[in-house]
């Protein structure tokens, strides 16, 4: 009984400090993903046999205009979908979202086009239990919570225009006079 007793406490304790460095880490490894994780899941088609468990959020950076594809967890709701963002407020794609005003999202065999972002705490979602919200909310979780106002069958790449006529407009460079 001892021996399990200290097998819990070093495990639970294990958590906890895994957990408070987490708060004060969010952003490590997320160079990682972003350069590898992602690329390799949208390769491998991974979102294709994901049943839906897994989409394609395709944004637009906020500086650079650049077209950009992530692969998130959608949550179908009566309005749209949510979507979980672990590193909150740090989070470069939901910034760039919540700044566009609009995203879209492949789901299996459909886009749904989206707006009115708003990123939500955790523990204000219906649906998630009072712990489990808390415990999200204490590690700086969000939801990206947003409004379908269309879905059409096909893929993000079916989707948008030919590649010859995507022009991507850099913000202008202040000249001194």
């Amino acid at each position: 009984m001892r021996r399990l007793a200290l097998i819990l406490g070093v495990v639970g304790g294990a958590a906890i400090a895994g957990a408070t460095w987490w708060r004060g880490h969010r952003r490590a490894g997320s160079g990682f993903v972003n350069r590898v994780v992602d690329p390799w899941l949208i390769r491998q088609d991974v979102v294709g046999k994901s049943a839906g468990e897994i989409g394609l959020l395709e944004h637009t950076g906020r500086r650079s205009g650049t077209v950009r594809i992530t692969p998130v967890h959608p949550v179908p709701t009566e309005i749209g979908f949510r979507i979980v963002v672990p590193l909150g407020d740090e989070s470069q794609w939901a910034r760039n979202v919540l700044a566009a005003g609009h995203c879209r999202l492949s789901v299996g065999d459909t886009v749904h086009e989206l707006d009115e972002p708003v990123l939500v705490a955790p523990s204000s979602i219906d649906g998630i239990p009072r712990p489990v919200g808390r415990l999200m909310d204490w590690l700086g979780f969000r939801y990206l919570v947003l409004h379908r106002f269309a879905a059409h069958p096909g893929s993000l790449a079916e989707a948008s225009a030919p590649a010859s006529d995507v022009v991507v407009q850099p913000e202008p460079v202040p000249t001194e006079t």
